[in-house]
């Protein structure tokens, strides 16, 4: 796919209020609010990976980017991964790369080898960046094509830990037209939503409130 460029220098539409063009470094471990505290321990929060991403799924200045089709999280290497590739193509001036996610801030923990089980939760192991299906990891973009950047984006998307595409404007575009379309021309009424408010075969002891609540787009 190739994307229109802007014809002169002055059409280039770069992100405003940024001191640098390319994706910066987030810190591994997270400031503590307490320096003389021990860094507060978390839980799974399974509700942060679980669903549709409602806010960061679209573009916002309009070229292309990588978006997650899964829930996951994001590790500090993942970071790393995504900035060592994308920041080569970057050009001060000229192209630009934007973080859509914010730095690890969920603590994970995890028992040492052959240690026994109880004993009150585990010592952080590491910080990790919970994230939803649709949510826009990264974008690129400025004077520059999707052919040059095609072949890093690809290899970068089948490196996340979870499944994630490339994606632009019309992509995305495409996406709700299909859906759209889908939803219009469906004559089945035996719909999901259907079928377990009216405890079709006794689904009822089945499925969960979140079945309910995201009828099965994302769990």
């Amino acid at each position: 796919m190739k994307l229109k460029m802007p014809e002169k220098e002055e059409d280039l539409e770069l992100p405003v209020n940024r001191l640098r063009s390319k994706l910066s470094q987030f810190d591994k471990v997270p400031q503590n609010p307490i320096p003389s505290a021990k860094p507060p321990t978390m839980s799974k929060m399974l509700d942060h990976m679980r669903g549709p991403e409602m806010v960061n799924n679209k573009l916002i200045y309009g070229q292309f980017g990588i978006q997650a089709l899964q829930g996951g999280r994001l590790r500090f290497e993942h970071y790393n991964l995504i900035r060592f590739a994308i920041n080569k193509h970057i050009q001060e001036g000229k192209t630009y790369g934007v973080w859509r996610v914010n730095q690890p801030w969920q603590a994970v923990s995890k028992k040492g080898a052959g240690k026994q089980m109880g004993q009150g939760k585990s010592d952080i192991d590491h910080y990790v960046y919970p994230l939803k299906a649709g949510h826009i990891i990264f974008e690129i973009g400025g004077r520059i094509e999707l052919l040059d950047l095609e072949k890093t984006l690809k290899v970068v998307s089948q490196k996340m830990p979870f499944k994630a595409r490339i994606v632009t404007p019309q992509i995305l575009e495409d996406d709700v037209r299909q859906e759209a379309i889908l939803k219009e021309k469906n004559i089945n009424p035996f719909t999901y939503e259907y079928c377990l408010k009216n405890n079709y075969n006794g689904v009822k002891i089945y499925y969960s409130p979140y079945d309910l609540y995201y009828l099965n787009k994302e769990k």
